[in-house]
């Protein structure tokens, strides 16, 4: 790999963590949507788990209830 090779690498790379910081600040600077905030608001107080997409408590609140103020006072 010559060092031309490895320049160009290098600057994909940094653009494409350069485009993802971005979105990432961009992002936070947008307010959540009023139809949007009671389900930002449970979601953002949500510890159960860290995956997106595959929440097994979701309708389920009352059944999990002891686990997830478990999860909430063993939390570091």
């Amino acid at each position: 790999m010559t060092f031309v090779q490895f320049l160009v690498l290098f600057a994909i790379i940094g653009g494409i963590i350069g485009i993802y910081i971005a979105t990432m600040y961009l992002n936070k600077a947008v307010a959540v949507p009023e139809s949007c905030k009671k389900a930002y608001d449970e979601a953002q107080s949500c510890v159960a788990c860290g995956l997106q997409g595959s929440c097994s408590i979701a309708g389920n609140e009352d059944r999990f209830k002891d686990a997830i103020e478990f999860m909430k006072e063993a939390k570091l």
